[in-house]
């Protein structure tokens, strides 16, 4: 998946779920008093929240390797 494929996914607010490793991540989407945000994290896991898909991207990491850099992969 290339990461202009995972932006329009998140600007659509597709929920996904896929497997790394042997894991498996999911993304959702919420809002709370702040505004909306994005919820990425292990399956089964607290979620962590995300202002953007720029902060997304750039925060986290799966395996040493951030997300942007697993995304090719997909």
């Amino acid at each position: 998946m290339t990461i202009d494929e995972f932006k329009f996914m998140v600007a659509v607010k597709k929920v996904l779920e896929f497997t790394h490793n042997g894991k498996t991540y999911n993304l959702t989407y919420d809002t709370d008093e702040e505004g909306d945000y994005i919820a990425f994290g292990r399956l089964y896991d607290t979620p962590e929240r995300y202002r953007s898909v720029g902060a997304l991207l750039n925060e986290v990491k799966i395996d040493n390797h951030f997300l942007r850099e697993v995304l090719q992969n997909l």
